[in-house]
């Protein structure tokens, strides 16, 4: 399932965009990740709730995480999980987007 609070919604509905968004990085490729089993995304987003240029594993769901390191920071996620890129309301995987055509 998407994970909504992390997704912007349409300008009318709010009368002041969250704290998390950054209109120029959302216009683009959002990176995230996904559980294969369940459809479950989770935008890569800071420990502050904004959304990450880059994969982080320390904000994915506690659950998704197979080991951790002495400090407690994830050093392996469990094999059902994905990372790959949201683009509106879509999840791509790192292959699909070596297909996917560019922008122009």
């Amino acid at each position: 399932m998407l994970n909504l609070d992390l997704l912007p919604v349409a300008a009318s509905a709010r009368a002041e965009p969250p704290s998390w968004l950054d209109a120029g990085f959302t216009a683009g490729w959002i990176p995230a990740f996904r559980d294969r089993k369940t459809g479950e995304v989770h935008a890569s987003h800071l420990e502050n709730g904004r959304l990450a240029c880059t994969h982080i594993l320390d904000t994915i769901p506690p659950h998704w995480v197979a080991e951790r390191d002495p400090q407690g920071r994830p050093g392996a996620l469990i094999s059902d999980i994905q990372a790959g890129y949201l683009r509106g309301d879509r999840f791509f995987t790192l292959a699909e987007l070596l297909r996917y055509p560019a922008d122009a």
